[in-house]
């Protein structure tokens, strides 16, 4: 058996061994044939064999690659739409960069990213301050009969909720307002300007993830983020526009994600 063979057995024996999920055992074997193929010297084919035995020993289960998107983070989760399956599309860079600002009142609300499927779409944004922090997620309950505050030990960990005068029930005080009827301040559209029906899901602070998901149908080839906002926290102002959306990865998102 010529040394080749040894190493190449050496190295199917190490992964039969070896504990580590099917995708990521599939991978690693891809990328060292890749590289097995290549015309180098022997030394740098040594070199990258024992890195790839390293790499399906030292990868822990249930992760493949570390990602730079917000979408990967535990606390871009909102109503389980942000689950395992969007976390891996985003790890193979199945999300697209954006950076697009509305400006108001010296406050900028900060769309970082999206990422889209056949079905749905979820956008990464930031409310930032002139210097590029965070503003402040507080409240302006001026005038409200007050139910709760929303706070703990004087830190606000949830929103203020209210009572209307005549009204049964509570309401709950967004930190993003609108003037819509509807209390939406953000919608999707269609090439046309009509707006597509679709669930719709927002964390109301500071950053957050806004969430859009049809009822399984596909969305149209041309779509767009609209933007309404008149009040952020304790500032009124007018955060409008509109936001084309890159679908151009949804469908290798949507099949990343099952």
């Amino acid at each position: 058996m010529s040394i080749s063979d040894e190493i190449k057995q050496s190295l199917t024996e190490q992964f039969d061994k070896t504990q580590v999920p099917e995708d990521v055992d599939r991978r690693v074997r891809q990328s060292f044939l890749q590289f097995h193929e290549k015309k180098e010297n022997k030394k740098m084919k040594k070199t990258i064999i024992t890195l790839s035995i390293a790499a399906a020993v030292l990868i822990p289960t249930g992760a493949y690659s570390l990602s730079s998107s917000y979408f990967a983070k535990d606390q871009a989760d909102i109503n389980g739409l942000v689950g395992s399956g969007v976390k891996r599309a985003v790890s193979e860079g199945l999300s697209v960069p954006i950076d697009r600002k509305i400006t108001d009142q010296g406050i900028t609300i900060h769309f970082k990213e999206v990422y889209v499927e056949d079905t749905k779409v979820l956008v990464h944004y930031r409310i930032e301050k002139q210097d590029g922090t965070l503003v402040p997620w507080e409240f302006d309950t001026t005038g409200l009969k007050i139910i709760s505050d929303g706070k703990k030990d004087g830190k606000q960990v949830d929103n203020p909720t209210y009572q209307e005068p005549g009204v049964e029930g509570f309401n709950r005080l967004n930190f993003i307002g609108t003037e819509r009827k509807e209390q939406l301040p953000f919608r999707l559209t269609d090439a046309a300007g009509k707006e597509i029906e679709t669930g719709i899901a927002d964390n109301d602070k500071p950053e957050g993830v806004i969430a859009f998901v049809t009822s399984g149908a596909s969305l149209p080839q041309t779509i767009k983020l609209n933007v309404d906002i008149d009040r952020i926290g304790k500032v009124k102002g007018s955060w409008k526009g509109d936001i084309a959306i890159d679908q151009s990865k949804a469908k290798q998102a949507t099949e990343a994600a099952r």
